[in-house]
């Protein structure tokens, strides 16, 4: 009996992460390609009779709202048809009926996630001249076996009333990912049973691994009043004190497999600059990214090394991030008293210490490898500034997790007030300092859905964290490189954004991959209720010109507000062109701020 049980909750996770895959295929691939170039309409059935009898049941039954994607693929010669629930402009839309596939003089077939995106790479290798791309196919396929493994440990249970215990519960509910994503659970470079092991969505806790290092081969920074190492040791078991020589560094315990499998690490291990510890002490939770790791009781979280590919990088810090993440934690002191006294709703995670190994060796590469192996950097934890009753939550939990996170919202949003009320509070805590940020200061925040935490009280959104300086950029028109000069080049040039990038990357994080899933969240199949939220929006963005606008933010609001296209990240189009993150291109999204209507204040 068991074993039935086993395999039909094993059948119905690979049943829901197929479907999930095929969705956020086609989310892609509308947003970035069909709607772009005008193949793709969303409306009643039209034309000859023989659509398929499942898509005609799902529009009859389905509400009056509910309407027939069509996608043409003209080089394939074939189309797509699928019902949705209602159209979106911005392309969030909601699927309900099977997706078919007709190609020339054949008969209407039915599509899964395997037949979709084989299907749509061959299109964009056609329509591009480019070969088709084997090696996005193993990601997505990787990304369907993760989603497939993690679904059956799916609970969709409230967040616990605890603030710690409610923030560890929202970093490892993360079962689907990215929306917008073709591989948003790809993890390529661990095997199953240690992706498992080490993974937040199974609820993982694990000791740390550590090292000690002599100390001439420890390479450390540090803003705080004591040194990195001397911050990890007050946090290490105490078995572990290291004698005057050496210095402690823990790792992820799964990197410490793949540091010790390093030559050159053998080689410091066998001459006494490093020694394995092993694993030692209490356990640290994997938050959403892996590789941030946090303990309730260390005022640090731990942004280890991973040398995983996770969608689209392998998640090592470089040199030039650990010392970006300095620089910003430098810049964001000087500016935090002002900005809190003007949003005092706002906090950032600052990042102010750094450690890794330098064996100061001749072979530049095989060293490089080495440090940025251990590389780690400190975190500050929020609990030093959440206030009472106050419980921190990521918010691609509520946002961003497809029907799990949507009926965590429901349950937050039927304890406080209205629906518009709720979202309005959220939205001034975040959009209000973002922007503030960006025109006044030329920092560049990446306030996406997994950067940012969301302090929920007995009524409502009460405080916003920023996190994750890797992904802060500052605009080289405001910060010179004399600004900069105690940082290296190679830093200073990962931490420069033109003032024009800067701001399609907050447009595009800020509005689109966070707000646009706040709202359909938010609003479900209400079409009217989604006008409301985002006449909400619109009056945030004009209130925020009249109490904290400039010259500088007036021209942009103002493109805004008059219904410029928002800027669409292309997930899909990067990682068919393999491009890097940071030449990453934008498509343009349907501003439905445009409209005019009111927000409810």
């Amino acid at each position: 009996m068991q074993t039935i049980k086993q395999t039909a909750a094993a059948q119905r996770a690979a049943h829901l992460a197929g479907r999930r895959a095929l969705e956020v295929l086609l989310n892609c691939y509308c947003r970035e390609v069909a709607q772009p170039r005008g193949e793709l309409t969303v409306g009643p059935l039209f034309g000859q009779n023989d659509w398929p009898q499942s898509v005609r049941l799902a529009l009859h039954g389905g509400g009056a709202a509910q309407r027939a994607m069509h996608i043409v693929l003209p080089r394939s010669q074939a189309r797509l048809l699928v019902v949705v629930a209602r159209p979106s402009a911005t392309g969030n839309y909601r699927y309900r009926s099977p997706l078919y596939c007709k190609a020339e003089a054949q008969p209407w077939v039915l599509l899964d996630w395997r037949a979709l995106a084989g299907a749509l790479l061959r299109e964009l290798a056609l329509q591009t001249g480019t070969p088709y791309n084997d090696e996005l196919m193993r990601q997505i396929a990787d990304s369907v076996g993760v989603t497939t493994a993690l679904a059956e440990y799916g609970r969709a249970a409230p967040f616990s009333a605890r603030p710690e215990q409610a923030f560890i519960e929202s970093e490892q509910s993360l079962l689907y990912g990215h929306p917008f994503h073709p591989a948003p659970k790809s993890r390529q470079g661990v095997d199953a049973a240690d992706m498992l092991r080490h993974a937040p969505e199974t609820g993982a806790r694990f000791p740390l691994h550590y090292f000690a290092v002599r100390r001439d081969c420890v390479r450390q920074q540090s803003l705080l009043d004591m040194p990195c190492d001397a911050l990890v040791a007050a946090q290490a078991p105490s078995a572990l004190a290291a004698d005057d020589g050496y210095a402690l560094i823990p790792v992820h315990p799964w990197q410490a497999g793949y540091l010790l499998a390093l030559p050159a690490v053998q080689a410091a291990l066998d001459d006494g600059r490093l020694r394995d510890l092993g694993a030692q002490g209490g356990d640290y939770f994997p938050t959403s990214s892996i590789r941030t790791l946090y303990a309730p009781e260390n005022p640090y979280f731990y942004k280890c090394s991973l040398n995983i590919r996770i969608t689209n990088c392998v998640r090592k810090n470089a040199h030039y991030e650990l010392e970006g993440a300095l620089e910003v934690t430098r810049v964001m002191r000087a500016l935090m008293p002002s900005l809190r006294s003007r949003f005092p709703g706002l906090g950032v995670l600052e990042e102010p210490a750094y450690m890794t190994v330098d064996l100061q060796m001749a072979d530049e590469g095989a060293g490089r490898e080495v440090s940025e192996g251990f590389g780690m950097i400190l975190r500050r934890n929020w609990s030093g500034s959440v206030r009472p009753g106050v419980a921190p939550l990521l918010a691609g939990a509520l946002f961003g997790n497809h029907d799990d996170g949507a009926q965590r919202l429901r349950e937050a949003v039927a304890q406080a007030e209205a629906v518009e009320q709720w979202f309005s509070r959220y939205v001034e805590l975040l959009m209000y300092p973002v922007l503030y940020c960006y025109f006044e200061h030329g920092v560049i925040f990446e306030p996406h859905l997994q950067n940012v935490l969301v302090g929920l009280d007995a009524t409502g959104p009460a405080q916003v964290w920023l996190r994750d300086f890797e992904g802060v950029k500052l605009a080289r028109e405001h910060y010179s490189a004399q600004q900069l000069d105690g940082v290296s080049e190679a830093a200073r040039n990962a931490l420069w954004y033109s003032l024009e990038l800067g701001w399609q990357r907050i447009a595009y994080c800020l509005f689109v991959n966070n707000f646009c899933e706040a709202v359909m969240h938010l609003a479900g199949d209400d079409g009217a209720m989604e006008a409301r939220l985002w006449g909400t929006v619109r009056g945030h963005v004009q209130r925020y010109q009249r109490l904290h606008g400039s010259t500088a933010s007036v021209q942009r609001l103002d493109a805004l507000l008059d219904g410029e296209p928002l800027p669409g990240k292309t997930n899909l189009l990067n990682r068919f062109f393999k491009r890097a993150d940071r030449a990453t291109t934008y498509v343009p999204v349907a501003n439905p701020m445009a409209g005019k209507e009111e927000p409810w204040y």
